[in-house]
């Protein structure tokens, strides 16, 4: 799957108005991602191709993350391509909402991260099945989030914030949608995120 990911074009052709850079590169750990999968996190997309949050100990999502999971007891340092035992021991793993990075800015449009999630992202929650999924961003993480929650027959809306069971594949799945973790929203990212480890 993640092959077929590293060789989409899909957004170029579909957003040809956008500088879409298809593809990104290999962004997961080249390490098989823990089993079961607790927490699947979801960034909004990667940034330049090369320095992402799995190789780039500067990346601005790995140490907000990091800083609210350490704050919460759960301290996960050490997450590199050679290195990421720390983040994995915890059951821990990230995937981005939509696969491709915008050359110019630091997120794609809401369009663009719809249309990757439905062809990428549901497949791979579905397959890993992680018991929770943390969505790290209130502009494009939380409508994607409601998008492919209807797909998965939720009729309601997630609401921000509230941990909310997500029905997938026969398995109740723990949903929550909370900022990204930088930019004074570390607060709130460690109150959303408190509430679903308690759930757990």
């Amino acid at each position: 799957m993640q092959t077929e990911i590293e060789q989409c074009e899909l957004c170029r052709k579909r957003f040809p108005e956008l500088a879409v850079n298809c593809p990104p590169g290999h962004i997961p750990p080249k390490s098989p991602p823990p089993n079961p999968v607790k927490v699947l996190f979801i960034g909004v997309a990667p940034p330049e191709k090369g320095r992402h949050f799995y190789t780039d100990p500067q990346d601005k999502l790995r140490r907000g993350l990091f800083r609210v999971l350490k704050e919460l007891g759960r301290p996960c340092d050490g997450v590199d391509d050679l290195d990421f035992i720390p983040f994995l021991n915890n059951r821990f793993f990230l995937l981005h909402t939509a696969k491709c990075a915008i050359r110019g800015t630091t997120s794609p449009s809401l369009p663009m991260s719809q249309f990757c999630a439905s062809h990428h992202l549901k497949r791979e929650i579905e397959t890993l099945l992680p018991t929770a999924v943390c969505w790290l961003s209130s502009n494009v993480g939380h409508p994607v989030c409601q998008s492919l929650s209807r797909e998965w027959g939720v009729t309601n809306n997630v609401p921000f914030g509230k941990v909310t069971p997500v029905p997938i594949k026969g398995r109740s799945v723990y949903f929550v949608a909370t900022y990204w973790p930088g930019r004074g929203w570390e607060k709130d990212t460690k109150v959303h995120l408190s509430e679903l480890f308690t759930m757990l």
